[in-house]
C-alpha cells in the first residue's frame, strides 16, 4: 500500500504534544497517512529526545518510539512570529492534539473555545492528568499517579501486598488511545456533517474506562477489586 492509499492521507494534524500520551496518539495517525507536525520547543525540543540510555546515535529509542513518521518543527508560540506560523498552519489543519497542563494555552488565546470559534471544521483534542475541570483540574498528571488513583495498582501485584505499578505506562497510552478512537470518530462526523468537534480525555478517566469490568462491579455491587 502506498501512502496515498492509507485511510488518513490527506489529514493534517497539528500536535502541541510531549511525553507519550499525545505522542502515541499522534503516532497512530501517522501510520494510518495522516501528515503530523509536531510543534517542540526551540533550543531542546520535546524533553523525551534526552531520555535515555539506549540511544540510536545522538537520537533516544524512547523519543523514536512514539514519534515515528512525524515532521518535527520547533517554534515559539508566545513570540508574535511563532505565534503567526502556529495560526498558519492551525488554519490549515483538521486537528489539533495537545496534551498541556489545563489552563496554560487559554493564557495564550489558543484553548478549544478560541480556536473552534476560528476554524469550525477543526477537531480539537485535550489530554490533561485529571481532566480540565474540578478539584484536580489545574494538576498536572503523570502516569504513575494516575494508575494509583484509578486503582489500577491496587490490582495489581500479590494479595494483601503494597499496590504495584504496572509495567508499562498503561494510563498514558489508555488515554493516546482513547483519544485515537475520538479522534476518528470526529473525522468521520466531519464528513457527514461539516463541523469539527472538541474533545478530551484524562490519564485517570482512560485509565478508569480501561477497568472497565472492575469498576462495573464496584459500582454495580460495592466489590471492590
Amino acid at each position: 500500500m502506498t501512502a496515498s492509499e492509507l485511510a488518513l492521507s490527506g489529514i493534517t494534524v497539528v500536535s502541541l504534544e510531549q511525553a507519550i500520551a499525545a505522542p502515541f496518539c499522534t503516532r497512530q495517525l501517522a501510520d494510518l497517512g495522516a501528515r503530523v507536525i509536531k510543534i517542540e520547543q526551540p533550543g531542546k525540543g520535546d524533553d523525551t529526545r534526552g531520555w535515555g540510555p539506549p540511544f540510536q546515535g545522538k537520537e533516544s529509542s524512547y523519543f523514536m518510539s512514539v514519534n515515528r513518521n512525524k515532521e518535527s518543527l520547533t517554534l515559539d508560540f508566545k513570540d508574535p512570529d511563532g505565534r503567526t506560523i502556529l495560526e498558519q498552519l492551525i488554519a490549515k489543519a483538521d486537528v489539533l492534539v495537545e496534551n498541556f497542563r489545563p489552563g496554560t494555552l487559554d493564557k495564550l488565546g489558543l484553548n478549544a473555545a478560541s480556536l473552534t470559534a476560528r476554524h469550525p471544521r477543526l477537531v480539537y483534542c485535550s489530554i490533561s492528568g485529571f481532566g480540565q475541570t474540578g478539584p484536580y483540574g489545574k494538576k498536572g498528571g503523570l502516569d504513575i499517579i494516575a494508575q494509583g488513583m484509578s486503582g489500577i495498582m491496587m490490582m495489581t501485584g500479590h494479595p494483601g501486598g503494597r499496590p504495584a505499578k504496572v509495567g508499562i505506562a498503561m494510563n498514558d497510552i489508555a488515554s493516546g488511545v482513547t483519544t485515537l478512537y475520538g479522534v476518528l470518530g470526529a473525522l468521520i462526523g466531519k464528513l457527514r456533517h461539516g463541523e469539527g468537534q472538541y474533545l478530551e480525555t484524562s490519564l485517570l478517566e482512560a485509565g478508569m474506562a480501561w477497568a472497565v469490568w472492575e469498576f462495573g462491579a464496584y459500582f454495580g455491587g460495592g466489590e471492590v477489586p
